[in-house]
């Protein structure tokens, strides 16, 4: 049976992904029933262009559905613990992954999910790097903490999802994680990191702005800082050490600032641009500017059309670090080795940067 009709509508392409999404929760036999997803994310797009459908509604359930396959017949995602905390009178879930032979007193460092996802599935979008990088110390506990009803109550105001418009405390939800991994894996307290995707960037802007004492860095992937009228965060005005990582051609986070236009279909306001964004980590930082020193990462990929800088400021008088790695060509894309199934509408992939392996190298560099 074709995967199109001649008279299809959005609601019948909704109803067949979907299906394929319930295929994929099935055993293995049925997930290849649902067919490559790969080509399934290809049609839709095609036929929803042809057709002036919701694209970008239909094209985000299909990289849920690539998440979907690609966890299922992975062998490259380790098994992760499960965990279920009571806060505020809700119950809060996070995955989390602890290396064999751990080490003494380790390091935790949050893994956070963007709109609409799952924490599973942000394991897979990373490409299970951060395990093999806790793999390959032994002094690491990954945590892919789950958003309210996937998403985080982060610091834009014009946001309809349920997370804002419950009023959930994610902040409450964090420190409530930092207590239970240093009740029950004695952690280094003093190296609490935190890095996010999209939506989970902007939750990682939120930690920085109001909790900035609880996590010695963060890294935010794909994500501009809420324009002042689209912030509703109390801040703190404390310098933090922070790594911005977003592409110069991404479709939803606009490189230059203006409207953020989600996976979903929804709006969520305005944003700042990336250089703004900068210029704001740096002035709280005390960052000096004339000591910035730029690092071109080899093109190691040339067909990808795309190449990337690293920008690194030293802010010596407040002891932190700023970093701004620009893709040029870049889309809304947390590029690393294990996972390409990117729909093209999230923008271009660029095959040179290792995301989680560069976030864990900045951590690592925070002293």
């Amino acid at each position: 049976m074709e995967l199109f009709a001649t008279s299809i509508s959005e609601k019948e392409i909704m109803m067949r992904l979907n299906r394929k999404l319930f295929l994929c929760s099935l055993s293995r036999p049925e997930i290849k029933k649902a067919g490559d997803a790969r080509l399934v994310m290809e049609r839709l797009g095609s036929e929803a262009r042809r057709r002036n459908l919701n694209l970008k509604r239909i094209v985000f359930l299909s990289l849920c559905l690539a998440l979907c396959i690609t966890s299922s017949q992975s062998s490259r995602c380790n098994p992760l613990h499960s965990a279920r905390l009571t806060v505020n009178n809700l119950k809060r879930t996070f995955l989390y992954y602890i290396p064999k032979h751990l080490t003494q007193t380790p390091k935790l460092v949050f893994v956070l999910h963007g709109s609409g996802m799952e924490a599973k599935g942000m394991q897979v979008l990373s490409g299970a790097q951060f395990d093999k990088l806790a793999d390959k110390n032994k002094d690491i506990i990954v945590v892919y903490p789950q958003g309210y009803g996937r998403y985080w109550n982060d610091c834009r105001k014009s946001a309809t999802f349920d997370s804002k418009k419950l009023k959930v405390d994610d902040i409450a939800f964090f420190e409530s994680m930092v207590k239970y991994f240093k009740e029950n894996y004695a952690i280094d307290e003093q190296h609490v990191f935190a890095a996010g995707y999209s939506n989970g960037a902007q939750m990682c802007f939120k930690l920085a702005k109001e909790r900035p004492g609880v996590f010695k860095g963060f890294a935010a992937v794909t994500a501009n800082l809420p324009a002042e009228t689209n912030d509703d965060c109390v801040q703190s005005h404390q310098p933090v050490s922070m790594l911005l990582l977003n592409g110069t051609a991404d479709p939803i986070n606009p490189y230059n600032g203006g409207i953020v236009k989600a996976g979903d279909g929804k709006e969520r306001g305005e944003v700042m641009s990336t250089n703004q964004t900068l210029q704001y980590w740096l002035g709280l930082a005390k960052g000096d500017t004339t000591s910035m020193k730029e690092y071109d990462f080899p093109d190691v990929n040339t067909k990808d059309k795309s190449t990337a800088i690293q920008y690194t400021y030293d802010c010596v008088q407040s002891e932190k670090k700023v970093v701004l790695i620009k893709v040029i060509n870049g889309g809304h894309i947390f590029m690393n080795a294990g996972f390409r199934l990117w729909p093209r509408v999230f923008g271009n992939v660029n095959k040179d940067i290792n995301a989680p392996q560069v976030i864990m190298e900045f951590f690592r560099s925070l002293h």
